[in-house]
């Protein structure tokens, strides 16, 4: 495995190494320790070997540009290594994930032999030689457990997490519609007779692949860049969408006339959808079809509501003249404004803040027996700067308080983060990739700035200084003390701050224009070079989706994973025409998260895994397959943290190949939530980095005139 320069790595990574029978893995940033080689313990228990390139994947990148020093450069690279290898054998790198002229070191250090001390030996090898090698040699390694996220050797770059937060809802969306509702959809599909497309679904997935490299989700890349992507994330979401339109014609081939509930959530649920004038309730159980049989009116009243308040079975609420939101002890959902002094690598606070409030009181939106909608606006101005937000909250009968927050902005160096302050102590648990983890409120396992020259001669790139508080997580944070837990879930939101008082943060903007800048507080080292990249200010409408729960569970209850999964993936309602007498269909239901249900090899194979520290019984029997479908052995149990591939047993039809008479219409998609951007450079930025051009040019043409006649070392100085 290579996961080099990943700006932090998962727990649950050792574990899909050894589902495609990977054995070892190279790995740069993150690691806690100082060690070349470990073994990393994964969430599951898993152990993997591990090369941990703390001295760079590029420590010999372009050494037979500068031949003179070619063999100085061998020589101090090897002794400064040499300390921290156990067996000698040390890993020299020629490449570089940006090299456009390769070269080859091995042929030039051989023409060179004489001059090599003696005590060097060179080796041309690979990542898969070197590992068989020194494997053999190595004894009583250290183990380190779980995920590695921290800078204290290599920056993990936190900004990243909050930087042009559209790319993240815009890459939330493509894999919510390709993964959990399209190839879901399509396997549905194949058993109502249309031909499964795995041609097609693996060329969107890999366009959206090509998208999340990490300087390109990760927003560190010209605007340029950035363009591209939104540009194929809004291709690939029309694609999509088309098919699971063509998906649902055939599922409803045989169908009555109605209105239905389409679930590709394999967790049964309830929940409320408005259509039009009504408001509908939504039960499934598991994955299949459902009709819908029951309806309530829709008011709109528009109507000011001083005083809100909120009761079901779970929960009582309150919302105030400006818009907080109290629950028990709880007070949820207020914009705050701070001052960013970062870059897009790297956040940094300033001291000015102030809380985004609402200038009039809120307005019931809409109304029934079963649900209220209750918005409010807010606005900040300071300056340049300009904030707006249009904020709904979505109340019905389910255990979710829900908000939808229409932000926009103008203007820069500044951050807006949604306050939850739950009033909830204990620990704090991230979801994340196949895994619930266990955090610190923040990290200072750091090293200073200033280091000895013999370490400072070793690490490659940036750190992390003083305090980590922002991390990254995946659709939920949860704060419990082991008896109660108060529970935030997202939908494309990945950067976090959560505080021992019971305050949870999440960055909605951080809005910024310079790739990179110069003498950080919080970061030694510049991160890349000094580029204007103004569209990462965010100027433009972007839809955030947001919930809260909380009540008596623990971390270790199915509970917060079930409703997080109808959270995330509720229902799609469509309207069916045929002439069919069916009226429901359930393919699968079990209470586990899925994350892939698809045909491969004429198999119709799920993903399922368990996120707690549990075993899981499942409520069938099923046939464990490898990840290409090949037959493992039955189980009817899934062990704590275990990534569980399963054979559904079903006969396919033949696919048909007469056309199929349009029965389903009306499929209610989510609505896009990533409006067109707003943004321009600003004309003074612009003349000075014009300005600044001209300057360089003159001292251009003068070191051309030196390069004439220089000699020797001059020539490499000048150039």
């Amino acid at each position: 495995g290579w996961l080099v320069d990943t700006f932090g790595h998962i727990s649950q990574a050792p574990q899909l190494h050894q589902v495609f029978s990977l054995d070892a893995v190279f790995v740069w940033r993150g690691v806690p320790e100082l060690e070349p080689y470990f073994y990393w313990r994964g969430a599951n228990k898993h152990q993997l070997l591990t090369i941990n390139l703390f001295g760079g994947y590029r420590n010999l990148y372009g050494v037979t540009h500068t031949p003179e020093v070619a063999i100085k450069r061998l020589v101090a690279e090897v002794e400064k290594l040499k300390p921290f290898y156990p067996t000698g054998d040390i890993p020299l790198f020629d490449g570089y994930d940006l090299e456009q002229d390769p070269e080859d070191p091995v042929r030039f250090y051989r023409q060179q032999a004489a001059a090599i001390p003696s005590q060097i030996k060179i080796k041309d090898s690979s990542p898969n030689a070197f590992t068989d090698e020194v494997s053999s040699k190595l004894q009583q390694l250290p183990i380190i457990s779980g995920e590695l996220n921290s800078g204290k050797y290599g920056a993990t770059f936190p900004g990243t997490l909050s930087t042009r937060t559209y790319l993240k809802v815009m890459n939330w969306e493509c894999e919510h519609l390709l993964f959990e509702l399209c190839e879901p959809l399509a396997t549905l599909a194949r058993l109502k007779g249309r031909a499964f497309n795995t041609k097609q679904y693996e060329t969107w997935g890999r366009a959206l692949l090509r998208n999340t490299i990490h300087d390109c989700i990760c927003g560190v890349s010209i605007d340029q860049v950035h363009e591209k992507m939104e540009y194929s994330y809004r291709e690939l979401y029309q694609a999509i969408k088309k098919d699971i339109e063509v998906s649902t014609t055939y599922i409803f081939r045989d169908f009555a006339p109605g209105l239905y509930a389409v679930s590709t959530n394999p967790f049964t649920y309830e929940g409320w959808q408005v259509v039009d004038d009504n408001v509908y309730l939504l039960a499934t159980n598991g994955i299949g079809v459902w009709k819908i049989t029951q309806r309530y009116p829709v008011e709109r009243p528009n109507k000011a509501a001083h005083k809100f308040e909120w009761q079901n079975d779970h929960y009582t609420a309150n919302v105030n003249s400006d818009g907080l939101v109290q629950m028990g002890a709880a007070i949820l959902g207020h914009l705050v404004v701070t001052e960013e002094k970062g870059d897009t690598y790297s956040e940094e606070a300033g001291v000015q803040r102030a809380i985004c409030r609402a200038g009039n009181p809120p307005i019931i939106e809409q109304r029934s027996s079963r649900h209220c909608v209750v918005r409010y606006d807010c606005a900040y101005h300071f300056d340049m700067i300009q904030i707006s937000a249009t904020v709904r909250l979505i109340f019905d009968q389910s255990p979710l308080l829900r908000w939808q927050v229409d932000l926009d902005s103008r203007g820069t160096n500044f951050r807006v983060d949604m306050v939850f302050e739950t009033a909830q102590t204990g620990e704090v648990y991230a979801g994340m990739p196949f895994d619930m983890v266990k955090r610190p409120f923040n990290d200072q396992d750091l090293l200073p700035r200033q280091l000895d020259k013999d370490l400072e001669s070793v690490l490659l790139g940036q750190r992390e200084l003083e305090k980590v508080t922002s991390f990254p997580f995946h659709q939920f944070i949860a704060l419990s003390d082991g008896k109660n837990t108060a529970t935030v879930l997202t939908k494309g939101i990945h950067a976090y701050q959560a505080e021992e008082n019971g305050a949870i943060l999440l960055t909605l903007r951080r809005s910024v224009e310079w790739l990179t800048k110069p003498d950080l507080l919080l970061r030694a080292g510049d991160a890349g070079p000094f580029m204007y990249v103004p569209d990462a200010r965010c100027e433009r409408t972007v839809r955030h989706e947001m919930a809260f729960m909380a009540g008596e569970t623990t971390v270790n209850d199915l509970m917060i994973h079930h409703l997080n999964a109808g959270f995330q993936n509720p229902p799609l309602v469509v309207s069916a025409y045929g002439k069919g007498k069916q009226i429901d269909w359930q393919l699968l239901q079990e209470s586990l998260p899925i994350t892939s249900l698809r045909l491969y090899n004429n198999k119709l194979l799920a993903r399922f895994y368990n996120p707690t520290d549990r075993e899981y019984t499942l409520k069938n029997e099923y046939q464990e397959t490898d990840i290409w479908g090949n037959p493992k052995a039955s189980i009817k149990r899934v062990p704590a943290k275990k990534i569980q591939n399963l054979e559904i047993e079903q006969s396919l039809p033949a696919i048909s190949t007469e056309p199929v008479e349009r029965v389903a219409t009306s499929v209610l998609f989510p609505a896009k939530r990533v409006g067109e951007n707003k943004g321009l450079p600003d004309p003074e930025i612009i003349d000075q980095i014009e300005a600044e051009i001209s300057q360089i040019d003159i001292e251009l043409a003068q070191i051309d005139e030196q390069l004439k006649n220089a000699k020797n070392d001059e020539r490499y100085y000048l150039q």
